[in-house]
């Protein structure tokens, strides 16, 4: 009799364990359980270091389209090193360095 009550009770634990561990493996590894979590979290914050990237990219680029829009001095500086353009009747000296 006592080990019968000692076998019920054994099989009523293996079942609640058995429930318990069902349980925390759907908690865990389910569309919505911990480990998805953890993954989403680590994706947002990739997410908006991205962000704080590309707002800071913006805030040069917009630096420099009023620069352009406005500094004639900037935009003949840009012809001049960029396009190689010169003034009407100027003279351009290329300096040549010889390697040592």
């Amino acid at each position: 009799m006592l080990q019968d009550l000692n076998r019920k009770k054994r099989t009523r634990q293996l079942i609640w364990l058995g429930v318990l561990i069902i349980v925390l493996l759907f908690i865990a590894s389910g569309p919505r359980g911990t480990v998805q979590l953890v993954n989403f979290m680590s994706q947002k914050q990739d997410l908006e270091g991205e962000i704080r990237g590309l707002e800071a990219k913006k805030k040069e680029l917009e630096a420099l389209k009023e620069k352009i829009e406005k500094d004639p001095d900037y935009i003949e500086k840009i012809a001049r090193e960029k396009y190689k353009m010169r003034k009407k009747g100027e003279k351009v000296y290329q300096v040549i360095e010889e390697d040592k």
